[in-house]
């Protein structure tokens, strides 16, 4: 005779495992899967990320290169070396970002290659390591003093026929700044590494900076000559006072957009002396260059730090035409 224990507990399994199975089917969806738009960069200014890029190797050895051996000085800075692409040509701001500044001998050529993100060629020339004049050429300049450095400069001809000169600024503790690409002598990528932050983001301290700052103009030149700086949470910082050479009155508003806009540390460039950072908006307009005709437009704000700021070491706005003059004020107070 059979168990009727037995038979009622295979009935419960039964059930049971119907259950799990109606569970299971249920909690499946038969809508179809969506599948989310990638985020597209913006052509004009760059991608929507936040980037920093330090140092990829010190060059302090070059004090003992000699550079009359070019040969040498190639091999010494040959290598793959990491850059900030903060500025681009018209229509090619998608190359912001992290990029690599390629040097490279093979024999008697030595080429420097720019790259972007993707790893694709922005600029390269490939020259004669032995010329030191003509269509394609080099030149290693050893620059002494504090800091050292050294420029490493190509010249050649494109495709076209065009004159393409890649330069950069080599300092000895590792820092390669103020380097770009230029095409018939107008600037084309600007690159540079040790770079605290760049991209379409402004930085967080322009936010804990945002209000009204007021301190007497750095020059006597134009007095009374007070100067006013508003910076805005959106990456806007406006300028009011006297233009130190003319005395002109300014009233202008730069804003960070990612295009020609970084954040470095408060070093030699700019010739600070104080630990901070320096906020540069529009770079290519606050220095004096043949590559961009001279042109002024820019500043600069210096910070004690990033995080958090709550007071300013500097703030400086390059007026144009460069004759003009400059309006800076240091250390203003918060209205």
């Amino acid at each position: 005779m059979q168990n009727p224990f037995l038979k009622r507990s295979f009935g419960l399994k039964i059930i049971l495992m119907a259950c799990m199975l109606t569970i299971v089917s249920c909690s499946k969806s038969n809508d179809p899967t969506v599948e989310e738009e990638p985020k597209k960069d913006n052509p004009d200014t760059g991608s929507n990320a936040e980037f920093a890029v330090g140092i990829g190797k010190s060059f302090a050895a070059a004090a003992s290169l000699n550079f009359t051996d070019a040969n040498a000085v190639a091999d010494f800075y040959t290598g793959e070396h990491p850059v900030a692409i903060y500025a681009t040509p018209a229509g090619k701001g998608s190359d912001i970002g992290k990029g690599k500044l390629v040097l490279l001998r093979s024999g008697t050529t030595f080429s420097m290659k720019l790259l972007n993100a993707k790893g694709e060629v922005l600029a390269q020339n490939n020259v004669d390591i032995t010329a030191t004049g003509g269509s394609n050429y080099k030149q290693f300049i050893r620059v002494s003093g504090t800091p050292s450095n050294t420029t490493i400069t190509t010249w050649a001809n494109t495709t076209d026929f065009k004159r393409q000169q890649i330069y950069v600024y080599a300092d000895d503790s590792g820092e390669l700044y103020d380097g770009y690409t230029s095409i018939e002598f107008s600037n084309q990528y600007r690159f540079r590494n040790n770079v605290e932050h760049f991209g379409t983001t402004p930085p967080a301290a322009l936010a804990a900076l945002k209000g009204v700052w007021e301190g007497a103009a750095l020059q006597p030149t134009c007095n009374p000559n007070t100067v006013t700086v508003t910076i805005a949470e959106d990456g806007s910082i406006n300028f009011k006072g006297k233009a130190s050479m003319t005395c002109a009155a300014q009233d202008a508003t730069v804003k960070w957009d990612g295009q020609d806009d970084f954040v470095r540390p408060n070093t030699k460039e700019f010739n600070q002396g104080e630990t901070g950072s320096q906020i540069a908006i529009d770079y290519g307009s606050t220095i004096r260059d043949t590559q961009n005709n001279n042109k002024r437009g820019g500043a600069l704000i210096v910070v004690p730090k990033l995080k958090d700021p709550t007071s300013l070491i500097d703030a400086q706005y390059y007026a144009a035409p460069s004759y003009v003059g400059m309006v800076i004020v240091r250390k203003p107070t918060k209205k």
